[in-house]
């Protein structure tokens, strides 16, 4: 039997209802299947050379990130289920490295929440996921480079209400020019790809 275009509204219903019972029932996020992420520019992220605020409060500009590859997700530190969980697997691709390839990599948060993510909020999210590593670079902008750089990466967020964020999920994996060659799914508990991506522009 063919499945029908109600059949097929009724399951996208029943799966966008299945967060865990354990979630925040005050947090929103817009969590599409893998193939429903909107398709990342083929520019490099570099491109953006707006200022970025780091967790230690120096300034710079995206392109510090070049000549390595780069793990790259877009979250905001008030987020208590998905974003943590995006921090969990980008550590699983972490862990999936050599140590002489984790040293050849960056790994990158940028907080969607312009208002709400000073330098000591970051650093303050860092601490709580036990983000150690200098490799490891989260960053606060102004709303302006954080549009661009979801427009670049094809990224949907939204503000609501609440001033919490509905937003895609996914991990990116940026070769060392900044292009995105590989988006994974940040819910996922299979982090095998991005890994596999990402060891092939290691070598």
């Amino acid at each position: 039997m063919k499945t029908t275009l109600k059949h097929k509204l009724l399951l996208s219903l029943i799966l966008a209802c299945s967060y865990p019972a354990f979630a925040d029932n005050h947090e929103h996020h817009h969590h599409p299947q893998q193939a429903a992420v909107a398709a990342p520019s083929t520019d490099s992220v570099f491109n953006i050379t707006d200022n970025w605020t780091a967790a230690n409060g120096s300034s710079f500009q995206l392109s510090a990130l070049g000549g390595k590859p780069t793990v790259i997700a877009m979250v905001y530190t008030s987020c208590q289920y998905v974003c943590p969980l995006t921090v969990q697997n980008i550590k699983r691709i972490e862990r999936s490295l050599s140590v002489a390839q984790a040293a050849n990599t960056n790994f990158a948060l940028f907080s969607l929440d312009p208002e709400r993510a000073p330098p000591a909020k970051l650093a303050e999210f860092a601490k709580l996921h036990n983000i150690t590593n200098p490799s490891w670079t989260l960053a606060q902008g102004n709303a302006g480079p954080i549009r661009k750089l979801a427009v670049t990466l094809g990224v949907k967020y939204k503000k609501v209400e609440s001033g919490d964020y509905e937003h895609d999920a996914t991990i990116f994996i940026l070769d060392k020019d900044g292009v995105v060659k590989y988006q994974a799914d940040a819910m996922s508990k299979n982090m095998n790809g991005a890994s596999d991506a990402l060891k092939a522009l290691l070598k």
